[in-house]
């Protein structure tokens, strides 16, 4: 075990947006025995410690998540102070479920990780990150068929 391994987290949720993985994030954050930090999606093992890419957005909701990457290791290892003694650290990121260099990364940074999957039903879920993009205004289309139809 490395000098860091007591600042790491045990487990982590990954999962598809839009699919409960903040829903869980808060209800196991309030447990006694266990230390979520209060970033909820840090995306560390997605940046391989270095800067995220800029302008590389593809959705209407990349813009803010993009304010969200922490990618230097002393700051993700920085999240993990505030826990108990004895608590189980955990962290969300969503996109861990997608990314296999990220998957990757985590393992050997953590053996012994957990990693707890969310998935969802997709025709709900497509519609519940439509209806959420639509209500901060990052998606302009009304009608939520025209909104996933595939161009011919």
């Amino acid at each position: 075990m490395s000098d860091a391994s007591h600042r790491l987290p045990q487990f982590v949720i990954a999962g598809a947006p839009k699919a409960g993985t903040t829903a869980l994030h808060a209800a196991l954050a309030t447990h006694p025995a266990l230390y979520l930090p209060p970033v909820k999606e840090p995306k560390y093992y997605l940046t391989d410690g270095r800067p995220p890419p800029r302008g590389g957005q593809r959705g209407p909701g990349d813009a803010h998540s993009a304010q969200e990457w922490i990618w230097r290791r002393e700051e993700y290892l920085a999240l993990f102070d505030g826990a108990p003694a004895g608590a189980v650290r955990g962290e969300s990121t969503p996109f861990y479920l997608y990314d296999r260099a990220a998957q990757a990364r985590l393992a050997a940074d953590v053996p012994a990780v957990k990693v707890v999957v969310v998935v969802r039903d997709p025709v709900d879920r497509a519609y519940s990150s439509w209806a959420h993009l639509r209500a901060d205004g990052l998606e302009p289309e009304a009608d939520f068929g025209a909104a996933v139809a595939l161009e011919e």
